[in-house]
């Protein structure tokens, strides 16, 4: 049997890689897991929880724990491996493949770094340490032609969130199971997957939702979070003592932020894949993202695009409203929100262009068609050995 050793970084790269792990069961799979990885039977040698962050001042708490998975996963090369796929999270997995590309490992980059947001330094990197990069964006071929060749090749696939993205429950079941009165119409508040993230907007979510409700407006706010993240959330939502809210977590629904986001007139959330998710799914919402002010400074030097927010970058406007730093704050997200909910004009017009948002990803069976190109590239390997 085989043995894969997959590396992920972020909740958003758990979902694709467990997906992938379960349409390629002949395979012995390990690596950086998350939960969905794990459930899927993958073997875990570092949780991806332990070491996700945004943002450079973040990372600092967690750099032990990181070079701590680092050694780890290296350890595992050392013992066999046969081939090493990695899912974005480059300031990690790129040091990894060098290692596994040191060893003789064969490695796959599927979803590379955002090379065309975050300027183009890495593409070198990517080219000389990948034999195979599985790309989910149709642009993404011409950026890296001239370093296409005989060693690195390129796969375009489609975005696999087009096959993932999918709710379960009907709007009356799931005020049901959350008890939620059926007059009320929910508001999502997605504060994002990572312990900093959850510290820093959920408080500003929730201050937000109280000016909200002064408009009279009959809402129950929802927040879907990680199991890992619930009882930082129940902390932080228990000094909120009259606000209508409920949080729900994988443990109640398989999907919790799809349901939030399909069951909700509107949803503020966190800056990531989650605004992608909620664009396929098509309710409107705001995008919020806040971090340390260095982060920020040296993020909006190294940037080289014009929007924050997945959405808005493929649709190259700002479909969706993005409050940042100083603009994250509770009386903003809630005047924008209110606006939102009281415009039909502004709300119908954001719905139809995250239609056309979605149209811009593709066509569904990514995922499929990254199982077939994996098996593919792991046989024609062995058959060049056989040839040897």
């Amino acid at each position: 049997m085989k043995k894969v050793f997959i590396s992920v970084g972020e909740i958003s790269g758990d979902n694709y890689a467990s997906q992938l792990i379960k349409l390629l069961p002949e395979f012995e799979w390990l690596g950086i897991t998350g939960p969905k990885m794990r459930d899927a039977g993958c073997k875990t040698v570092e949780r991806l929880e332990d070491i996700s962050v945004v943002g450079i001042m973040e990372a600092l708490p967690k750099y032990f724990k990181i070079k701590q998975a680092f050694k780890k996963a290296v350890k595992e090369f050392d013992k066999g491996v046969d081939l090493l796929v990695v899912v974005d999270f480059p300031g990690f997995n790129l040091k990894l493949l060098e290692e596994a590309k040191k060893r003789g490992i064969k490695t796959v980059y599927f979803i590379a770094p955002q090379v065309w947001a975050w300027g183009k330094g890495r593409i070198p990197k990517i080219a000389k340490y990948t034999d195979l990069l599985i790309s989910i964006w149709p642009f993404e071929e011409e950026i890296y032609k001239p370093y296409l060749n005989e060693n690195f090749r390129l796969e375009f696939v489609g975005h696999p969130l087009l096959d993932i993205v999918k709710s379960e429950t009907t709007e009356e079941k799931f005020k049901k199971r959350l008890e939620i009165p059926s007059d009320k119409r929910i508001f999502g508040l997605l504060p994002g997957s990572r312990e900093s993230e959850v510290k820093t907007l959920l408080p500003i979510m929730l201050q937000a939702a109280q000016i909200i409700l002064k408009e009279k407006l009959d809402l129950h706010f929802v927040i879907p979070v990680t199991p890992n993240m619930e009882n930082l959330a129940r902390d932080i939502v228990s000094t909120y003592k009259n606000l209508p809210v409920s949080i729900i977590t994988g443990n109640q629904l398989k999907n919790p932020s799809y349901e939030v986001m399909k069951h909700s007139v509107f949803s503020v959330i966190a800056s990531g894949t989650a605004t992608l998710e909620a664009a396929i799914i098509g309710n409107p919402f705001l995008l919020v993202y806040k971090v340390s002010p260095i982060t920020f400074f040296i993020g909006k030097m190294l940037v080289s695009i014009n929007f924050l927010g997945l959405p808005n970058i493929i649709a190259g406007r700002e479909v969706i409203k993005e409050l940042l730093q100083k603009d994250c704050n509770p009386q903003t997200i809630a005047e924008w929100s209110i606006k939102y909910l009281k415009d039909k004009k502004l709300y119908n017009k954001t719905k139809t262009e995250l239609t056309e948002v979605k149209q811009k990803l593709g066509q569904p069976g990514a995922l499929q068609k990254t199982a077939d190109i994996i098996r593919q590239f792991i046989a024609a390997g062995e058959n060049n050995k056989a040839a040897r």
